[in-house]
């Protein structure tokens, strides 16, 4: 009879979904919701609802991360493993910081005609976050996670 893989197992793969990404989107919505309105005296009501507004893309982000680690890491084989992780840490940037700028925004300021320019206003500027996130992730977060799910 062959044994079927253990809940503990199983749960395992869902860590991530439920910890790092809520984590992720909680920073980067409050740095695009500060970006977008400031200081002001709602800023933690704001905060909350951007969050609640960006939280349901994440998965969509990270569908695309992926998608996009499955395209580039082949064409990156050729350069030294800390480079191609750069790269690939960059790229992974600026996808997320794409649909949380939009969300965050959408949830800051509407469809407004002057939606584009907060946008782009916030996704600029709030890039440099991103990217330090995309490095910690890449260097010091994917690999635990990995060896920790391996372990299971």
């Amino acid at each position: 009879m062959k044994a079927s893989s253990s809940p503990p197992a199983r749960w395992r793969r869902l860590v991530p979904l439920f910890t790092v990404l809520p984590t992720i989107c909680f920073i980067l919505s409050g740095v695009i919701t500060w970006l977008n309105v400031g200081w002001v005296d709602d800023f933690g009501a704001r905060w909350l609802r951007a969050f609640a507004t960006a939280l349901p893309v994440m998965p969509l982000g990270m569908l695309t991360m992926l998608a996009l680690d499955r395209v580039l890491s082949p064409r990156l084989a050729g350069l030294p493993g800390v480079a191609a992780k750069v790269v690939l840490a960059l790229c992974t940037a600026c996808v997320m910081e794409l649909f949380m700028a939009t969300a965050v925004t959408f949830s800051n300021r509407g469809w407004t005609d002057g939606f584009a320019a907060w946008w782009l206003a916030a996704f600029v500027k709030s890039l440099p976050v991103g990217v330090v996130i995309g490095l910690v992730m890449a260097f010091v977060v994917k690999p635990r996670l990995s060896r920790w799910m391996a372990a299971g």
